[in-house]
């Protein structure tokens, strides 16, 4: 049924779109039709320098998320687990992410250039603080028996941690990702609207430049496309390797 109803969405909204266009409410030069931005999705799907922006955009997005996860799994989890850490550092994680990572476009221009690092590090600043915070809140949610049982065992800190406190955490952590992922394709994008020498943006402006609204859109199209195609992704994974998660349920 739920595939249905979102068929059933994306319908009614297509057809709501043609209706706007076809009574001219806005003009076709701000809002093509759907027929013609249907027909730039084909061209672009098979024009080679689109889909090398487009790899170059999903490449930063999996370097990001992947590498600021290793980082900020491990930190988040001790911050979690030891409170002598946690107090001290809450202040300044929710001090940092209150600073929008577009902000910092000047600063990692200015370090890094227009190319990929650029990019990766503003992604990676905006990501890092829902996964630190989602996996220090699941080391919190951890069943306080599960943690007797394992100190009666006599088990070391690394041992709990492994044992108990991460699979525990496991959902709150998958729900980290799950955010992170939606944040870092923003703002990878955001990036390359607003400076990058590569990707989906750049190609955005440059057809928005050159007065091609109908390439813009299919462009918009399929990098909401994109979106829903990592979230689904993610969202498999998080069945696929933690079956006790609220989600598998």
């Amino acid at each position: 049924m739920t595939p249905l109803l979102s068929a059933a969405g994306v319908t009614a909204a297509i057809l709501v779109w043609a209706a706007v266009t076809v009574a001219g409410v806005v003009p076709a030069q701000t809002l093509p039709g759907p027929a013609p931005v249907a027909a730039r999705i084909l061209t672009l799907l098979t024009d080679r320098e689109f889909y090398e922006q487009f790899l170059d955009t999903l490449t930063t997005w999996v370097l990001a998320l992947g590498i600021t996860g290793v980082v900020a799994v491990p930190v988040g989890l001790l911050i979690g687990y030891f409170a002598f850490l946690r107090r001290p550092t809450e202040l300044v994680i929710h001090g940092l992410r209150s600073v929008p990572s577009t902000a910092l476009l000047p600063v990692a221009i200015l370090f890094f250039g227009l190319g990929l690092q650029m990019k990766f590090a503003m992604v990676a600043y905006a990501i890092i603080w829902p996964l630190l915070l989602n996996t220090a809140y699941g080391v919190r949610s951890v069943d306080p028996t599960a943690m007797y049982v394992a100190r009666s065992l006599r088990w070391s800190t690394p041992r709990s941690l492994v044992g108990v406190v991460l699979p525990s955490a496991a959902p709150g952590i998958a729900s980290g990702f799950r955010i992170a992922g939606g944040i870092g394709l923003v703002v990878v994008l955001s990036a390359e609207l607003l400076g990058a020498s590569r990707g989906i943006g750049t190609v955005l402006v440059r057809y928005q430049q050159s007065d091609q609204p109908d390439f813009v859109y299919a462009g918009i199209v399929l990098v909401g496309a994109l979106g829903i195609l990592l979230q689904y992704t993610l969202g498999q994974l998080e069945l696929r390797l933690i079956p006790w998660s609220p989600a598998a349920r």
